[in-house]
Order: C-alpha cells, then sequence, then structure tokens
C-alpha cells in the first residue's frame, strides 16, 4: 500500500530478479483489495483512506518505512504488525525477511547505514567518555590527585577508570598509556602560564654594559649588547 509510483515501480525493479520467489502487486485505495501473502505499508499511512483487505483472505501486515527508530518498531508491532523491515535493506536480504514473515515468524530488520556506521565507530573506540577524559589527562602529565580534584570523583574511582582503560588498550603501565594516548590523539591543550605569557609580551629594553679601559689608551665608548634569549645562537 503505497502512494508513491516511484516507490512502488522501484520495489517492482527491485525485486524482479528474485521474481520465483515474490512478487509485487500495487494497491490503491480507489481499488479492490488483491489477493496477497503479505501487505506492505508506510507506518504514518497505513490507515490514510486504505480499504482493508477482505476477511476470508487475511494478510499479514508488514511495515515498510524509512523511520527506524526503537520508536517506531515498537510502535508498529504494538498495532499488530507481523513484522517490520527497513527501506534501506538490499535486496536479498528485503526478500529473506519478507518470505520469514510469510511462513508465519515475527521479524523486525530496522537496519540503516547510520546505524552500522555508529556501531563500527563504537567497535573501533574501545573506551568510555569517562575513560577517555582519565585517560587523556594522564597524558596531560596530571597526577591521580589532580585528575579527581578536576573530574569531581574520587581517588578510588579514578583509579578504577585508569583500570578499566588500561585493559581495553592493553597497557601496564602509565608510560605505555601516555604513549598509547598520543598515538591516538588524545593530548589536552595546555594552560598556558600566565607569568610567562605576559613577560613574553613586555618589550625587551637593551642591556649597556660597561667596557673597562686599559691603561694609557683613549676612552672608549660603552657597546650596546642587546640580551641573549634561549635559543639564540651567540654572536662571534
Amino acid at each position: 500500500m503505497e502512494e508513491s509510483e516511484l516507490v512502488v515501480h522501484g520495489l517492482r525493479a527491485m525485486l524482479e530478479p528474485h521474481s520465483a520467489l515474490i512478487s509485487v502487486v500495487a494497491h490503491r485505495a480507489d481499488g479492490p483489495a488483491p489477493l496477497v501473502d503479505l501487505t506492505l505499508y508506510e507506518p504514518h499511512r497505513r490507515t490514510a483512506g486504505v480499504r482493508p483487505a477482505p476477511q476470508r483472505f487475511p494478510t499479514r501486515m508488514v511495515a515498510f518505512g524509512w523511520d527506524c527508530s526503537p520508536e517506531a518498531v515498537s510502535t508498529e508491532m504494538a498495532r499488530g504488525a507481523a513484522g517490520f523491515v527497513s527501506k534501506y535493506l538490499p535486496s536479498r536480504r528485503l526478500v529473506w525477511n519478507l518470505l520469514q514473515i510469510a511462513d508465519g515468524r515475527t521479524i523486525v530488520d530496522a537496519w540503516t547505514p547510520q546505524a552500522e556506521a555508529e556501531k563500527a565507530a563504537a567497535q573501533k573506540w574501545p573506551l568510555t567518555q569517562r575513560e577517555t577524559e582519565v585517560l587523556s589527562m594522564i597524558a596531560a602529565g596530571k597526577a591521580n590527585r589532580e585528575i579527581a580534584e578536576e573530574t569531581n570523583l574520587s581517588i578510588n574511582s579514578v583509579k578504577s577508570y585508569i583500570r578499566g582503560a588500561y585493559s581495553k588498550i592493553e597497557v601496564s603501565s602509565r608510560s605505555q598509556a601516555v604513549l598509547w594516548a598520543i598515538q591516538h590523539g588524545l593530548l589536552m591543550p595546555t594552560e598556558p602560564d600566565p607569568v610567562r605569557a605576559t613577560l613574553a609580551r613586555q618589550p625587551v629594553q637593551p642591556v649597556r654594559q660597561p667596557v673597562r679601559q686599559p691603561a694609557g689608551r683613549q676612552p672608549v665608548r660603552q657597546a650596546v649588547v642587546p640580551p641573549v634569549r634561549p635559543g639564540m645562537p651567540a654572536a662571534r
């Protein structure tokens, strides 16, 4: 039961290679109900002027939609749907699900590309949010007491998160944990030292150093010697 010709023709073309197992029959609200084994419907269009199937040929209703959230699935299953299948499913997976439902089983396949991507990302990153935070503070050189103060956790909780993180990333020492954090981009930005920042902004005045005059020679003028900063090459 679908109002959009695009979806009807698209579904028919997608399932055409499996015509020996399944066929698509379009059902319009202004026409007679066809005799079918399953009725696919968009959840929010189920009762929108659609004529019910004849009682002497009962059909199993299958929700077929884009919204595959847990709320949408539970709502349709509570309404008596025999199954819920996602419109994101590839043809072979969709056919397999429909055949299972037609055989009397209850199938829910709410797969979406977004859910798959989120699952892959969760499997790739082993740490919880709190373990990640604690490990990044360790990489920044903070002691357990400092981590506890900044996160409002007890020392025992901090140690528990550290043990959990060490177990997941398979390290046994703080130095190994720091190396792992650096390799995975967990270095927290350090706060600038206000004293150093103030001194760096101040202009540097040249220092006048008196030059001793050897006996019997003309006086030599005082030379202006700029200060030597760390990292500057020494003048020869």
